[in-house]
């Protein structure tokens, strides 16, 4: 089974599956991927990429208007996440929630402030990521992104024009260690060598944009396989979408 989701949406898509009671592989094509494991018509796993778990589905968009979808049928084990009918609302729900969320904040990535060390603030004191505030919270990704959206909306944080993907190394087969600064945004994957973190291409010369847009594209070729793509693209995505 296979098609556009522009002719057949995905919600329907997910309940031919379950009522027909599939084992298999449902794979979405959108801005980013998705796949999703069922057993018997119940998902018993799934995410973006090498990002995993009902944390990483619930931030795909439960009614995309285009992309494409193909299920492959094939036995399939794990346990089943949460009742049917409960997985598509908690995901509904919380689709709402991080559309609400990103309008002030654009995605997890994004490095706040805290302008005074109150809590429940004090973590970002000296600037940190959303993602690296709900480790340092151990709390599930959206609550920490409903703390940070509270603090920019009653103006206990500040966002900086910083990613948290800028500490992150990646190395690429055409990576070299020595070359100039940066002149041309083709040239990028040279620059990928895996001792320079990407904030450092940025200060060589290389736009955020330009950064971003490479990785977005390499990513989903697969031109470039790390751990921790599947987030990464997922944030990179909606900061490309925001105003």
């Amino acid at each position: 089974m296979e098609g556009s989701l522009a002719t057949m949406s995905l919600v329907d898509v997910l309940e031919l599956v379950h009522t027909s009671r599939k084992s298999g592989v449902l794979y979405v094509e959108e801005r980013v991927p998705l796949v999703l494991r069922f057993m018997r018509g119940e998902v018993v796993g799934g995410g973006i990429l090498d990002w995993e778990g009902f944390e990483a589905v619930s931030t795909f968009p439960l009614h995309p208007q285009e992309g494409r979808f193909r299920f492959e049928q094939g036995v399939q084990d794990g346990a089943v996440w949460m009742p049917f009918r409960t997985f598509l609302g908690e995901w509904a729900r919380l689709n709402d929630e991080w559309a609400r969320f990103r309008q002030l904040v654009p995605s997890p990535s994004r490095v706040l402030e805290a302008l005074r060390p109150v809590e429940p603030y004090a973590v970002f004191v000296g600037g940190r990521s959303v993602r690296g505030a709900a480790k340092a919270w151990g709390v599930p990704l959206i609550i920490a992104m409903e703390r940070a959206w509270r603090g920019v909306h009653e103006g206990d944080l500040v966002l900086l024009q910083k990613y948290n993907w800028f500490s992150m190394r990646i190395r690429h087969a055409k990576g070299r260690r020595t070359l100039p600064n940066a002149q041309d945004a083709r040239d990028l994957p040279r620059y990928l060598d895996g001792t320079r973190n990407l904030g450092e291409l940025i200060r060589m010369g290389f736009s955020v944009e330009e950064v971003r847009a490479y990785l977005i594209e390499a990513i989903r070729s697969g031109e470039l396989n790390f751990p921790g793509r599947g987030w990464l693209l997922r944030d990179l995505t909606w900061e490309a979408e925001a105003p």
